[in-house]
């Protein structure tokens, strides 16, 4: 049965942050769960300034860093102070990416929770993004929240959509919906984009409405043959269909029903190929009006490890 017993909070203390931090505290209370809350300090790349950086001026900038990191990390236990929240704190150093791999996996993490900017334009083809390669390389579900327009705190889980191809690597996200909507009483919106044939001009527009319609008629088969076996009573899930590119579909989706979380899985690639655009995964979590929990396939971090060789403080 799948549950939440550790999350891994990573943060870098900025406003940014803040969203995942109420995300990783309102899993906590759901499921009575630790959570890990994880800064990483970042050396200077003392490659590029050598000769520039004196040796006794870096070590004085870790100890700074570290002491404010410290400061920061001590704020937000004090936050959860009194509220029977499980809290531990863990300070590490070195390449926040790799770092905050390495932590989720020597912790065990059920599911590593990060904010993550808004981004547009260039900015979201442009690759480095600490919280994309997490996404793309943990091992565990990641859930990724950024701050919305509106500012207004999201109290409870009432609404999920599970957005689904009916893939394995969809399948395997539905015991991560059935788990938070059983902990939450929530409601489940499940949002399937079938596939909307293109006029062509050597294509009789009647052959493409049938094909639509069979489409949809498949669509709906597909759902009914899915809700046969769920856990989750059927009442408490409503069905969408819809023509259309996926990742458009389900924001509208999810903004239209004013939903509180989405769930999705995300397909594992490896090399070059996971690096480029146009994922289902990566549309949605850069442009929904909620936080947004993907589940990569089993194994699908596809590259070796990083190394745990940077120093790490436990407290």
């Amino acid at each position: 049965m799948t549950t939440i017993k550790r999350i891994l909070y990573a943060t870098d203390l900025s406003a940014t942050s803040e969203p995942a931090w109420s995300e990783a505290r309102r899993l906590g209370r759901l499921f009575d769960a630790e959570i890990v809350i994880l800064h990483v300090v970042t050396p200077p790349n003392v490659v590029s300034l050598e000769g520039y950086f004196p040796p006794d001026l870096f070590e004085d900038f870790l100890r700074s860093a570290q002491r404010d990191a410290e400061r920061g990390l001590d704020r937000l236990l004090g936050s959860v102070a009194g509220s029977g929240l499980k809290v531990r704190l863990r300070l590490e150093e070195g390449p926040p990416a790799s770092r905050i791999l390495d932590t989720a996996s020597q912790e065990a993490a059920d599911i590593l929770v990060v904010g993550t900017h808004s981004r547009t334009g260039l900015d979201r083809v442009m690759l480095g993004s600490i919280a994309d390669r997490v996404i793309r390389q943990a091992r565990c579900p990641v859930l990724t929240a950024r701050p919305q327009s509106d500012g207004a705190p999201r109290d409870r889980i009432r609404r999920i959509c599970y957005a689904t191809d009916f893939s394995p690597t969809a399948r395997a996200a539905w015991s991560w919906v059935v788990a938070i909507a059983s902990a939450a009483d929530a409601e489940v919106d499940l949002v399937h984009v079938t596939f909307e044939p293109v006029a062509d001009r050597h294509m009789p527009a009647e052959m493409i409405g049938r094909m639509a319609q069979f489409l949809r008629e498949q669509g709906q088969i597909e759902v009914e043959r899915f809700l046969e076996r769920s856990t989750l009573p059927r009442e408490r899930i409503q069905v969408h269909l819809s023509p259309g590119l996926p990742g458009e579909q389900i924001v509208h989706r999810a903004q239209q029903r004013a939903v509180d979380l989405i769930i999705m899985g995300t397909h594992g690639w490896s090399g070059v190929v996971r690096w480029m655009l146009g994922s289902v995964a990566h549309t949605v979590i850069q442009t929904a009006p909620c936080p947004v929990l993907t589940i990569a396939p089993a194994g699908a971090s596809g590259e070796s490890r990083p190394g745990t060789a940077a120093a790490g403080i436990t407290r």
